[in-house]
């Protein structure tokens, strides 16, 4: 059996997540690095026609869709499963995801981590009007991921699940920025399952460089 393959950049979120659940199932896999820009060119177009990462491949099987291939991966390989059983746990790792995909991502990543990170690094101009717009957003999300979380140790409930795999990420980009250390402050139980899920071995054989 071949090893899973990723395609896309190391820093993109969305990789990330899609590399924390293969670690997590004890999958090894291969990173093929897209270049910022290069998502939007052949070959990765052939890959992904809607330009986007990760895109992913497993003995000649074609995926793109984080989502998509995070539940591939784990109904896939055996080991701990990572969406619980538990309807009502399973239901909450869905709309977690879903804040990820609608609201979080939105405001941290293109509002926030773009302009600090991104655009500097590229030369790009940093747009502060950008960033102040997304900072209401981005600060709701924190506070809804600590309400539904309540008092579990991880967003879903007892177990890690793919809701986990999904949030850590931004929020380990954007605990880093003085924005978010200051909205972070305001939700400890958040603050300290970050720092939970920043001591499993996933995080660490995951993480990309400069984290």
């Amino acid at each position: 059996m071949a090893r899973p393959i990723v395609y896309g950049p190391a820093g993109s979120t969305y990789v990330w997540s899609a590399r924390l659940t293969l670690a997590e199932k004890g999958v090894a896999h291969e990173l093929v690095e897209v270049p910022f820009g290069a998502h939007k060119e052949q070959p990765h177009l052939s890959r992904h026609p809607f330009a986007k990462v990760p895109t992913f491949e497993h003995d000649g099987f074609a995926l793109y869709e984080t989502q998509a291939i995070m539940r591939y991966v784990d109904e896939r390989f055996e080991s701990a499963p990572l969406q619980p059983i538990d309807v009502h746990q399973f239901a909450r790792m869905n709309q977690i995801i879903g804040i990820v995909d609608a609201y979080a991502w939105p405001s941290i990543a293109a509002g926030v981590l773009f302009n600090r990170m991104l655009a500097p690094r590229f030369g790009l101009p940093v747009d502060e009007a950008a960033i102040t717009a997304a900072l209401p957003d981005a600060r709701l999300c924190l506070a809804e991921f600590e309400r539904l979380m309540g008092e579990q140790p991880f967003l879903a409930g007892e177990r890690i699940s793919l809701a986990d795999l999904m949030v850590v990420p931004l929020l380990s980009y954007f605990s880093r920025l003085a924005e978010g250390e200051m909205a972070l402050v305001e939700h400890p139980a958040l603050t300290a399952w970050l720092k939970r899920m920043e001591t499993r071995q996933s995080w660490y054989v995951t993480k990309p460089a400069g984290i």
